[in-house]
């Protein structure tokens, strides 16, 4: 603990220790942490979940053990891969998490000292510099030319001007950029406005994810339609075949259970988890499963503006002196990046790189030119209290970000920051404040000992000091005229949303050690010229926007920065297209009804929201919700975590977020890009495509074991296919292929499509009645391979069979054999709804070809290897009956294709008409 003498008291140690115990740590509570053992559980909420593992309690009591036991297996194995997931995601946000600010230095027993931050107490007076994170909510006592980043709870990217009397509050979480105060505690942990805003945030609903809903859903259907199967079974037993209730009920039950998909919870689970794997590689760590897919069907961006579409770091752009304009090309606080140089013509007459040309080509190349181009540079240096600095390798400024900006432009420029600083011994500082406007610094150059003046400014304080000005390598007098084309300049950058700084120098005469005023330097300076600077967007954010818009996606913009500089961000991304973009203020927001708002949000709007507050920001989502968009909300501020909780998924940033805005997050991108964000929703896309592939697999090859089993029962016949052979099938040759199907590369045109409608559910007529077909026809098929097996071996209708004869073993094995070799046939028809299989590439999806050959080496096994038929109850077949089996098998082919073809037929008919 380092401690200094201090000339004021602040609190003694006793009374911190008393109001520490009164008011509490200086911490913001975070959600309670859910027991291990009750984030498994809930792994078991699942309505298809609770529908197995009543489906394995059946089959218990009906005696078959090993279906039970292979149930509940699954259930398990589903539920296990679920929570180390979602454990993992927890562990891995963990380890981005940062302190708000550990240390706070504060005045105790008449002494200066360092202490815990979390033992800050309202009261201890605190000393903030330059640089500093601020611990508590405080009022300012005393302060020098102190400004703050406050972008962490407002959203706006310049710093605040803050003194002791009219704005003299200082918040928790951000960041002092400029000047020093000493400050009083005023509240501390969750009174703070930190605090408020995480309050805010643990009180906000959040709803079911999409997937949540449909998977809910697809439960329902199945229990809807096990307990059918279980009523029309028990009805037919009783009345059909004149079975006792008892075991006619046993029967029925363990058919339905049998009937029952019990690898979809698990296909499921591993797609979604594989699918969160690759996300993972690609920087986004997802903390739900199910938020995934639910990107997918994203159909609302509303994402913050500094530090998400912005780097949250101002940048020169424009550079404007004597005839020329000046392109500043690169992005951040990086010193990377070229010059454009224009004539007033806007014609490029020059290109300047400092890495590649180094100053000396261009001094010799254009004397005149680097001359001023170096002066320009040289005051953006002197005239200036930032420095840049980089940690594991990444660039940012101690101090203000405006003049960290001029230090990297000079950087670039090829003038070191560090060489000029030595070379000008700096006498006289005189700072920027709000009534001049100006900041100035008198310098001597150590070779020449001539003493310079450097004042840089607005440009409108800076134009009314200035007598001459540098143009055409000479200085010659500052008329209204030129006045007036630098201010229609000025204006020019500012429509562009570009902050501008002027710059001025004059050579100051004397050189002996005095006193100098502001009076005696600001005035009769020469004009040098104009920079703009802006918080500039992502370079990869613009490539993103277009494949939001190609998507179907809209993004808007709510940002607590002011409303012209979002637009500005806006035209450049392109989210804003039109002229007629509405700009909705905070203070509007507060006046406007709900039916107007959602006016303003509805399809075919573009709106910005500015200046506006995290309730403002909640209220804008809760909006798009009422109109039933699905949103998906990015952010990395406080101001952003309930916005971020209550939409159907929250987009946190791994780098800049606060742990407040992670924790209301279902995904943290790692990289804090924006593009990232569209890499999920492709996953998300693709994961929600594939389901439908793989949940009609499924259903289809469920509902052809079921028809085959009717069609035997009703004919007074054994079923085909025993519980065990059903629960084989559903389980290894179902499983495998489903599984390889929910991996399925992505689709050409899967941004093509429009978002999926928030009320859409996979479980619709046209898929139901697709899946329903095909499972006819595999029903039947297997129906019929069993029948035509007891036909040539003699039996004819109204026959008996018994369970133990040869007859019916070699039948139903062929059944078996024929099931699942036209699934195998199948699972290669479900990679594409309207695509012929000899359009698409087989070994496209390796691990669906090696699905179908390990399910079918299986299927061989299970028929030929010896223990197996005695554990299967199958037997041997001949090399003809294999071969009749696999044409059999191939007819599902033909039939799917006939279908392809004319759908196909029928959507180029619907593309045709929708484009006359």
């Amino acid at each position: 603990m380092a401690e200094k003498t201090l000339a004021i008291g602040g609190l003694t140690s006793q009374e911190a220790l008393r109001r520490l115990e009164q008011f509490g740590p200086n911490v913001i509570k975070e959600k309670r942490k859910t027991p291990l053992i009750i984030q498994f559980l809930s792994q078991f909420k699942d309505v298809l979940v609770i529908i197995l593992i009543a489906a394995a309690i059946f089959a218990y009591v009906a005696g078959e053990k090993v279906d039970g036991s292979v149930i509940i297996g699954i259930v398990i194995l589903n539920a296990t891969i679920g929570f180390f997931q979602g454990y993992k995601a927890e562990k891995a946000i963990e380890a981005l998490k940062k302190l708000l600010s550990p240390k706070a230095r504060v005045a105790r027993d008449g002494m200066e000292i360092l202490i815990d931050a979390k033992d800050l107490v309202p009261g201890d007076i605190v000393i903030l510099n330059e640089g500093d994170k601020v611990s508590a909510d405080c009022k300012i006592e005393r302060e020098y030319e102190l400004r703050a980043d406050e972008s962490i709870l407002t959203g706006e990217s310049m710093p605040v001007k803050k003194d002791a009397e009219q704005t003299n509050k200082l918040f928790m979480g951000t960041q002092i950029t400029h000047g020093n105060c000493i400050a009083v505690v005023a509240q501390t942990g969750m009174r703070t406005e930190f605090g408020r805003i995480a309050q805010l945030t643990s009180e906000t609903k959040k709803d079911k994810s999409p997937l949540q809903k449909e998977l809910a859903h697809i439960g329902v259907f199945v229990g809807k339609i096990t307990i059918a199967i279980s009523g029309v079974l028990f009805l037919i037993g009783i009345f059909v075949q004149g079975r006792g209730i008892v075991d006619t009920l046993l029967f029925a039950v363990s058919v339905a259970v049998a009937a029952v998909p019990e690898g979809l919870p698990a296909t499921i689970t591993v797609a979604l988890a594989l699918g969160v794997q690759r996300l993972a590689r690609e920087n986004a760590i997802v903390k739900q499963l199910s938020s995934v897919e639910t990107l997918g069907s994203t159909t609302v961006i509303c994402s913050d503006k500094t530090g998400t579409l912005t780097k949250n770091e101002m940048t020169v752009q424009d550079i404007f002196f004597d005839t020329y304009e000046i392109s500043v090309r690169g992005v951040g606080y990086e010193p990377t990046g070229a010059f454009a140089i224009q004539n007033r013509a806007g014609k490029e007459v020059d290109y300047f790189d400092y890495e590649k040309e180094g100053l000396g080509d261009l001094a010799s190349k254009r004397p005149a030119f680097y001359r001023y181009f170096e002066l320009i540079n040289r005051s953006a240096i002197i005239c200036n209290n930032a420095r840049l600095a980089n940690t594991d390798d990444r660039w940012h400024i101690l101090g203000d970000p405006t003049e960290g900006a001029l230090v990297t432009m000079a950087e670039k420029a090829g003038f070191m920051s560090g060489h000029v600083n030595s070379t000008h011994k700096r006498i006289f500082e005189s700072p920027f404040d709000s009534a001049r406007k100006r900041m100035s610094v008198i310098a001597q150059e150590a070779d020449t000992k001539k003493v310079f003046a450097y004042v840089k400014g607005a440009p409108d304080a800076m134009l009314s000091i200035c007598s001459r000005v540098l143009e055409n390598g000479q200085i010659i007098p500052f008329d209204a005229k030129k006045k007036e084309a630098f201010l229609k300049k000025t204006d020019s950058m500012a429509n562009r949303a570009l902050r501008t700084i002027a710059f001025a120098y004059k050579e100051i005469s004397t050189t002996e050690q005095r006193n100098y005023n502001e009076q005696e330097i600001e005035n009769n300076l020469i004009f040098i010229g104009l920079v703009g600077m802006m918080d500039p967007p992502r370079d990869e954010v613009k490539e993103a926007v277009k494949l939001t818009h190609r998507a179907g996606i809209r993004v808007f913009i709510i940002t607590g920065d002011h409303g012209l500089t979002a637009h500005a961000v806006a035209k450049e991304l392109g989210i804003a297209k039109s002229y007629g973009v509405n700009i909705v203020t905070g203070e509007m927001l507060n006046k406007m009804p709900d039916n107007k708002l959602d006016k303003l949000v509805a399809p075919g709007q573009e709106t910005i929201f500015a200046r506006v507050s995290p309730e403002h920001k909640l209220r804008v989502v809760e909006s798009l919700k009422r109109l039933g968009e699905t949103v998906a909300v990015t952010g990395d501020g406080v101001n952003d975590a309930p916005a971020l909780k209550r939409a159907d998924i929250g987009v946190a940033m791994g780098i800049t977020g606060t742990d407040v805005s992670k924790e209301a997050a279902n995904m943290v991108l790692t990289d804090d890009s924006f593009g990232t964000i569209v890499t999920a929703v492709i996953e998300g896309r693709t994961i929600y495509e594939n389901m439908k592939k793989f949940i009609y697999y499924i259903f289809s090859a469920n509902i052809g074991e079921l028809l085959c089993i009717f069609i035997t029962i009703m004919l007074g016949l054994p079923a085909p296919l025993t519980a065990v052979l059903i629960l084989i099938v559903n389980t290894l040759t179902d499983v495998f292929p489903s599984l390889a199907l929910g991996v399925e590369p992505v689709e050409r045109n899967i941004l093509e499509k429009a978002p999926r409608k928030p009320d859409a559910k996979i479980m619709e007529g046209p898929f139901i009645r697709r899946y329903v077909t095909v499972g006819f026809l595999i029903g039947t098929v297997t129906a019929g391979t069993f029948l035509w097996n007891l036909y040539i071996n003699g039996w004819w209708f109204g026959e008996k069979v018994e369970l133990d004869s040869a007859v019916y073993a070699e039948s139903a094995t062929m059944a078996f054999v024929v099931l699942t070799l036209i699934q195998m046939v199948h699972s290669f028809m479900c990679r594409s709804e309207s695509v012929s299989c000899f359009r698409m590439n087989p070994f496209k999806n390796m691990y669906l070809v090696a699905a179908v050959a390990s399910s079918t080496l299986f299927t061989i096994a299970a028929v030929e290897v010896p223990f197996l038929q005695k554990f299967l109850k199958t037997t041997s077949l001949t090399s003809q009956q294999w071969g009749v089996l696999v044409a059999f098998s191939f007819s599902i082919l033909v039939f799917e294709e006939i279908r392809k073809f004319f759908l196909r037929k029928k959507l180029q008919k619907t593309a045709a008409l929708s484009h006359a």
